[in-house]
């Protein structure tokens, strides 16, 4: 299992020519993306406004210094991510995508771009990736004036890719007991989940709080309550805990039951569901 964090990042550089203005900022888009082989994800930015526009009818928009290059500590990476799309998303206008421009605002009008990001995922990807730069260009025209008015926009896309989460688990054995007695793992083997990622990075783990299991012929079963000392509690079945320097975390399940006046003699097995995610 593979997290992929993309962020997308927006300059607005303000570039003012005329009536047309930008504000000043740097929109953030963070958004994660679990999961390996190739995916196809869109991303959008917050919104922004480009103002004083009251003498335009119209805006044309292009992306200029488009590529799929992306680099790592500013290494050129393989084309294993790459952008396949860019475009404009109009919040009070409206946008002709096949000629490119903007109708339909009064004054002003709020904008998102939207990217779709194609990404192989394997595990050659580790670490943050930062594409070259894109800019978007936003301009407009008084009337039947041979000269635009023209706002820039710089945007960037980061990638973060963490290293995918690996688990195992061993065998919980309660042992052997006498009916009416408490049954615990303690008397026989706790059940382990050994977890590898990322340094150093918050983990939540998700297991019933009580299972069931069967005999062979499944005419009686035993309630199991289970619990892991070493977690901390999140709240609707969910347990955290953080892994070590080297990404290691080795989590200890016990078994218990104190409700064994009704069962019948036997072997009792049965199994429960473990998740494992970054937090």
């Amino acid at each position: 299992m593979k997290k992929v964090l993309l962020f997308l990042l927006l300059f607005l550089r303000l570039m003012t020519f005329g009536n047309m203005n930008s504000h000043t900022s740097r929109l953030i888009e963070k958004r994660e993306v679990i999961g390996e082989g190739i995916q196809s994800i869109k991303y959008e930015t917050n919104d922004f406004k480009i103002t004083g526009l009251g003498n335009y009818d119209r805006l044309i928009y292009d992306f200029k210094s488009y590529g799929n290059q992306f680099f790592k500590q500013g290494q050129l990476v393989e084309s294993a991510i790459e952008i396949t799309q860019m475009w404009i998303e109009p919040l009070d206008a409206t946008v002709d995508r096949n000629n490119k421009f903007i109708v339909g605002f009064h004054g002003e009008c709020r904008l998102k771009v939207a990217a779709t990001v194609r990404i192989n995922n394997n595990s050659k990807l580790s670490g943050r990736y930062t594409s070259h730069p894109i800019i978007l260009s936003l301009k407009g025209r008084h009337g039947h004036n041979s000269e635009y008015d023209e706002v820039t926009i710089e945007v960037i896309l980061e990638l973060e890719v963490t290293k995918a989460l690996k688990v195992s688990t061993t065998t919980m054995d309660l042992g052997t007991g006498v009916q009416g007695q408490r049954l615990s793992s303690s008397n026989g083997t706790h059940g382990y989940l050994n977890i590898e990622g990322e340094a150093n990075r918050n983990v939540v783990i998700s297991y019933p709080s009580q299972v069931e299991i069967f005999n062979k012929v499944r005419t009686g079963s035993i309630k199991i309550e289970i619990s892991t000392p070493g977690l901390y509690p999140l709240g609707n079945g969910d347990y955290g805990t953080v892994l070590s320097e080297k990404g290691e975390k080795n989590v200890m399940f016990v078994g218990e039951s104190r409700e064994t006046k009704e069962v019948q003699p036997g072997e009792y097995t049965g199994n429960f569901q473990v998740k494992v995610r970054y937090n």
